[in-house]
């Protein structure tokens, strides 16, 4: 037998993660398009360039701390229902639909 339990929730920051690179461009020899052949190899240098610099650029961001935003406003609340619970998880529906996947703070869900 299922049991529902519900939680209310306040909203009292965001947080927006800097980015990681996690992959670069690779390009190919030539392509294809409309039946011709298309050499690459005139543009290697330039992708080349581009990814270099965005590289550099996501170094620079990624080593940055988290953007936190304080979320002041009171209608930032809800009340979830909860459809699973364990030691570490639970992953239930806000009032709106949305679907929310909490993990325990110290979890080792959160280890990469």
């Amino acid at each position: 037998m299922a049991s529902f339990v519900s939680l209310q929730i306040k909203f009292e920051e965001g947080i927006i993660g800097t980015p990681q690179l996690t992959d670069s461009i690779v390009l190919p020899e030539n392509v294809e398009f409309l039946g011709q052949k298309i050499d690459l190899a005139p543009f290697k240098g330039l992708i080349t360039s581009i990814q270099d610099t965005a590289s550099s650029v996501i170094k620079t961001i990624s080593s940055q701390p988290p953007l936190k935003i304080p979320i002041t406003n009171d209608n930032a609340q809800s009340w979830l229902l909860t459809t699973y619970l364990d030691e570490e998880l639970r992953i239930s529906r806000g009032d709106g639909g949305s679907v929310f996947v909490l993990i325990k703070e110290g979890s080792s869900l959160l280890t990469p």
